[in-house]
């Protein structure tokens, strides 16, 4: 019997769910299949495998740090057959670009992959948004259908069906399907990215009840923080994904202009985010569950209090 794992990271909760839903998919059918945290996966475990699923969320149009040094400490997998899945808020950027051949290189036959929709909670975007109600029942049926079909696709690349191994599309090909918009509007908001390199975060020892409380060190997916010493360190390893920022229970972690922030992200909204996913919705790829004049541009995300959710995955 085909076994099967999926594996993924998640930080609100929405790559969990779909997760959850592609084992569903692939236990119905027929496989053996377990489903795991990345964290609670070693890597030389997977050789007991025969088809590996890895997930996550895009971050700065592509997977986080910790997604890549996990494919890379993969061994002794060549030939077993893998997917590729992920979840965003506007488009899958350079994911599957770097993703999917990073598997290759590791021994993997890719057979697949493919993107989701879903709920953001970045700090400075509006409340509602563009992808809120995502994902929902339908979302989690194609997730089902999604690993089901990679079950199958397995089984027949198995038995010696080659010809059903996808190429992942390249160059301006691979940017029609999955970045979509022009190129300036990239180069136009990449103030933003400048900026938010340059983010430091601070800790607010009046608040902060290190060492009875470590929830900033247990979540951060790169491992960045050490509140140990006289100074509390944030690493250069910090990939900035504000998950610290966004979830400490007593918002003890602070940064510094985040008006110059939210200036800047007004424009990557209107210049990318939003004609990005107007393309995706005229393409029929999209399905909008709150419409135009509801999405909040000027309710920002980041001047809700903390913490802004829970870490769920």
């Amino acid at each position: 019997m085909l076994k099967s794992i999926v594996i993924y990271y998640s930080q609100t909760g929405n790559t969990k769910k779909i997760a959850q839903a592609i084992h569903e998919g692939i236990t119905q059918a027929g496989a053996n299949s377990d489903i795991a945290r990345l964290r609670d996966v070693a890597p030389q475990d997977l050789e007991n495998y025969d088809l590996i699923g890895l997930g996550s969320p895009v971050i700065h149009h592509r997977e986080l740090p910790n997604v890549t040094k996990f494919i890379y400490s993969m061994k002794s997998l060549d030939g077993k057959h893998s997917f590729a899945f992920c979840t965003h808020g506007a488009l899958p950027g350079y994911y599957f670009a770097r993703v999917v051949p990073a598997m290759s290189q590791m021994g993997l036959t890719v057979i697949g992959w493919k993107n989701w929709f879903t709920r953001v909670f970045h700090p400075f975007i509006p409340k509602p948004y563009y992808t809120d109600g995502h994902p929902d029942e339908i979302d989690l049926k194609e997730a089902r259908d999604f690993g089901k079909a990679m079950v199958e696709r397995s089984r027949n690349i198995y038995m010696g069906e080659t010809g059903l191994i996808p190429t992942l599309p390249r160059g301006r090909e691979y940017d029609k399907i999955y970045r979509p918009v022009s190129p300036d509007s990239y180069e136009e908001t990449s103030i933003f990215s400048k900026l938010e390199a340059q983010v430091q975060f601070k800790v607010n020892k009046e608040k902060c009840k290190y060492p009875r409380c470590t929830h900033c060190i247990d979540s951060c997916p790169m491992g960045a923080i050490d509140l140990s010493g006289t100074e509390p360190i944030f690493s250069k390893s910090c990939d900035v994904c504000w998950l610290c920022w966004q979830t400490c229970p007593r918002g003890a972690i602070e940064v510094g202009d985040l008006e110059a922030l939210e200036k800047a992200h007004k424009l990557l909204i209107t210049l990318l985010l939003k004609k990005s996913i107007e393309t995706f919705e005229a393409r029929g790829s999209f399905r909008r569950l709150i419409p135009e004049e509801e999405i909040g541009y000027d309710n920002i995300f980041c001047r809700t209090p903390t913490p802004r959710f829970k870490i769920d995955g």
